[in-house]
């Protein structure tokens, strides 16, 4: 979104008032519905700070109705998967700590020392994030720390919930192990031998058909050891923390869940299926490019693979696969996150040669022109043989991430013509909500009007999940990073049992007051969908609610040519 700023320094600004936007619109509800889904007693019955007044049997009743309502809110599970230095994930944190705190005193403003406990209590027990930089995780971590610091206690053990990984590239489902490795991963990019790229497509597509009646019966003896990691992965949550010692045993126990041997199999497992998408097709990596086999063996227990597992383990590391089922079992095992909030990076997939060269060499970055600029990179290996070598390297990562986001299957309806991230992470953020969890992310209003991402808008709306859309024109600079002329938007979807007859839309709010204007607002039902863009199914703007009603009026009078 901001250029290469973000790549390099781990961090961006969203406005907080964006920030709080998502928070009352997808979180609060998750918040709401969690402590209503308690007994009939323990959502009615409020506390009020004076135990000691109430009869011994009544004030046993309250105990229990603040214990039901501070497990469940602590029970909540939050994720950013592009969390930067965890803006979203902060105040996400205060806003479950004041709701945990108000639990726990009865009071309506909770004083400050209840408040930074409860905060403290959600970080360690509700908060899930993932950045592709290091350095942002590593911001992310410090500014969690501070907020979540009573003073008393010692810092929160944070490595099991913020990692650093790429959230788009790796396993979200791991039955896609079952399948095999797709033909297409074999597929050549800048770099690759065509020739081997078409032999290996032929091998792997023969050990697929062969072996997949095998691997059915095979696979379904791994669901013990899964199940068993992933509960080791729970448990670890249930360790607290109230002294440096704890803290240790309990960072001394999540190394110990990452040696599990079910998990380490399936963590190279993962690793080899994903770098078959990313290894170099040429004769020199000949013996460790992993096809279906390979990966078949690997889930026997076969130690022939030893060599192939080793450079797929390797490659993970460099290019930082993210396997969601495996990072956060214990949340997968439940059915995934309760809410998912984030402002992800708008970015295309194709490699940028002037944010490639710009901190390389100013004078291709600089270059009159796109044809002198090539013409300078055209003399690359004569003049700067490295510098050349890294431009092939970088291209052949760049085409290889994007044969991952066409051909691994993680993206049926996003992976469309000139990629750019926020479409993908919209559709891989649906996929981390549970059935009744909600998920809210600022991206470019492209996500309901363009042509490139209209089917998975067409799925939103026909599965009646979309909440609703609220747009912005970055007239007065909202972001101010970005050009006035750029209109992005917050999106709000539900899980796949949340059913919402009518979605509502505000397009083109300058300001939040204006974003806020219920007078602005139009109600839509997929019906009108169908009647005004029958073909594309993409979402029309409509400034006000006279303008959306007119021209219903209008398609329901004239039929569309």
């Amino acid at each position: 979104m901001f250029g290469s700023d973000r790549k390099t320094t781990g961090s961006y600004y969203t406005p907080p008032q964006l920030v709080q936007q998502l928070i009352k619109t997808a979180l609060e509800p998750v918040i709401e519905d969690k402590l209503k889904n308690l007994t009939p007693q323990a959502s009615s019955l409020q506390g009020n700070g004076e135990i000691q007044s109430l009869s011994p049997s009544r004030g046993e009743v309250w105990r229990e109705v603040i214990s039901a309502k501070e497990k469940a809110l602590l029970s909540l599970k939050i994720v950013d998967p592009a969390c930067g230095s965890g803006h979203f994930l902060l105040a996400a944190a205060r806003r479950i700590g004041k709701e945990l705190a108000k639990v726990r005193t009865g009071e309506a403003e909770p004083g400050s020392e209840p408040l930074k406990l409860a905060i403290r209590d959600v970080i360690q027990n509700c908060i899930y994030g993932v950045d592709l930089n290091p350095l942002a995780v590593d911001l992310c971590k410090v500014a969690l720390w501070i907020e979540g610091f009573p003073g008393k206690l010692p810092l929160n053990f944070l490595d099991h919930r913020i990692k650093c990984g790429n959230s788009l590239v790796g396993v979200l489902d791991i039955n896609c192990l079952d399948e095999g490795i797709p033909d297409e991963a074999f597929k050549a990019v800048t770099g690759d031998d065509k020739k081997l790229s078409s032999q290996l497509k032929k091998r792997n597509k023969k050990e697929r058909e062969t072996d997949n009646q095998g691997q059915l019966s095979i696979f379904g003896g791994l669901e013990t050891e899964r199940t068993h990691y992933a509960e080791s992965a729970r448990e670890l949550g249930d360790i607290p923390e109230a002294t440096p010692q704890q803290v240790k045993e309990k960072q001394a126990r999540y190394q110990q869940t990452r040696k599990d041997s079910g998990w380490w199999r399936d963590y190279s497992a993962c690793n080899l299926w994903t770098a078959a998408f990313f290894m170099p097709l040429t004769e020199q990596n000949l013996q460790l490019l992993p096809t279906t086999a390979a990966l078949t063996q690997l889930l026997r227990g076969n130690l022939s693979t030893q060599e192939i597992k080793d450079a797929a383990n390797k490659l993970a590391e460099e290019k930082h696969f993210f396997h969601w089922c495996l990072e956060f079992p214990e949340v997968f095992e439940q059915g995934g996150f309760d809410c998912v909030l984030g402002n992800p990076p708008w970015e295309r997939i194709k490699l940028q040669e002037k944010e490639f060269f710009a901190s390389q060499s100013a004078e291709i970055a600089n270059a009159i022109n796109k044809a002198a600029r090539e013409k300078l990179i055209k003399e690359l290996p004569n003049k700067n043989p490295e510098l050349a070598q890294a431009f092939e390297d970088a291209k052949h990562d760049a085409e290889a991430q994007g044969k991952f986001i066409r051909e691994s299957g993680r993206f049926p309806l996003t992976a469309v013509g000139d990629i750019n991230t926020y479409a993908i992470f919209a559709e891989t953020t649906r996929k981390l909500i549970s059935s009744d969890g909600r998920l809210g992310v600022i991206v470019p209003t492209g996500i309901a009007t363009d042509a490139t991402t209209s089917e998975f808008f067409r799925n939103l709306v026909e599965s009646g999940n979309l909440k609703g859309i609220t747009g912005f024109k970055n007239e007065k600079f909202i972001f101010t990073g970005i050009e006035h002329v750029v209109t992005f938007c917050t999106v709000v979807i539900g899980g796949s049992q949340l059913h919402f007859d009518e979605m509502k839309f505000l397009w083109l709010a300058y300001t939040f007051q204006e974003a806020n204007d219920l007078n602005r607002q139009v109600v839509l039902k997929s019906s009108d969908f169908k009647l005004l863009n029958p073909n594309t199914f993409t979402c029309p703007i409509f400034r006000t609610c006279t303008d959306a009603e007119l021209t219903k009026k209008i398609y329901q009078a004239v039929p569309i040519l």
